[in-house]
């Protein structure tokens, strides 16, 4: 069984040779091949190599074209300074006030540079795939989207002042993730990965009032246009977790702080689940015995719900390769 049918299968409920690799490569994906995080961040033919590379080498089952959170914020008119070895930093923020919305406008993402970079990233991949490894593009939440757009904690503070004025800039954020989305999908992705981490932050009532409504707007796109649905939420989303279920995605995220056995209690097992061990604790600063060991708590969850494994997020850069083999060779057990 190849990634795609392993990957598919899982998703459809069907039988699988063994739980899919789900885990997060960024920084660590450049390491491997020795450039930058900048050359991963602006040249789409090193940010395919990297991920080709580790689904070759650490068994990953998704060539994710995932990077960093601001290349929806470059689109929209932001400037950012591009580092070698850390993200991306916004050199301002877009939206100063919430009564600056106005100056917020659609753009086309073959006419960004760094989206449309994605979207070529996303092509090259599905080229190389030759059908045999999924190709999962990646967009913004809309409420993580506006965060980097405003200053988070302002925007917040809007929600309880001006909350007419948050929802149409939330809006105005969920029709350009779609208008993104749906380029990824035209260029080969057959999953997208939805980021939306600054929910994790805002409680049970504000996240279905500003949240729920918007995920689920993007996740219906998505589906409509024949993709499946990867919803990624770093933080602590236990209040949550039955709400998630509702915006439609295939796949939820959990990160290393939610009990995953409870959330595989909550979520249907119609709808993947995917984590969830602590990536700095167990995969950095662990021995590859104790990643296995944490790989088969997982794992076991698997007889409850159709679960994928991989760290809460993101691989640390500095993290020892044997230790993300490790992940490959619990699940191979």
């Amino acid at each position: 069984m190849n990634s795609y049918e392993r990957v598919m299968n899982r998703f459809a409920g069907k039988e699988v040779d063994r739980i899919p690799n789900f885990s997060i490569v960024m920084m660590f994906a450049a390491k491997q091949i020795g450039i930058t995080y900048g050359e991963f961040l602006t040249d789409y033919r090193k940010f395919s190599e990297a991920v080709i590379y580790c689904h070759e080498k650490f068994g990953i089952d998704v060539l994710s074209a995932i990077s960093d959170s601001m290349r929806e914020f470059e689109g929209f008119g932001g400037k950012t300074v591009i580092h070698d070895f850390s993200t991306p930093q916004p050199v301002e923020r877009i939206i100063k006030d919430i009564s600056d919305i106005s100056r917020l406008k659609l753009f086309d993402p073959y006419h960004s540079r760094r989206t449309y970079d994605r979207i070529q990233a996303v092509g090259l991949m599905k080229e190389k795939a030759c059908g045999e490894v999924p190709v999962m593009g990646w967009v913004e939440g809309a409420v993580a989207q506006s965060c980097d757009i405003m200053n988070m904690e302002q925007f917040f503070m809007a929600m309880f002042d001006e909350p007419d004025a948050v929802k149409e800039m939330l809006e105005i954020c969920a029709e350009e993730e779609i208008l993104f989305a749906e380029a990824q999908i035209d260029a080969g992705a057959e999953i997208m990965g939805i980021g939306d981490a600054a929910t994790s932050l805002i409680g049970p009532d504000l996240y279905r009032e500003f949240a729920l409504p918007y995920q689920k707007k993007i996740i219906e796109a998505v589906h409509r246009k024949g993709a499946k649905v990867k919803l990624h939420i770093c933080g602590n989303i236990t209040d949550v977790i039955d709400q998630t279920v509702e915006s439609g995605a295939d796949m939820i995220d959990f990160d290393y702080m939610v009990d995953m056995e409870r959330g595989a209690e909550i979520i249907p097992r119609n709808i993947c689940i995917c984590g969830n061990f602590d990536p700095v604790s167990v995969v950095l600063d662990g021995t590859p015995e104790q990643v296995k060991d944490a790989v088969r708590k997982c794992r076991k969850l698997s007889a409850v719900n159709n679960n994928c494994i991989a760290p809460g997020c993101e691989i640390p850069p500095d993290t020892d390769p044997e230790n993300v083999l490790a992940i490959m060779e619990a699940l191979e057990e």
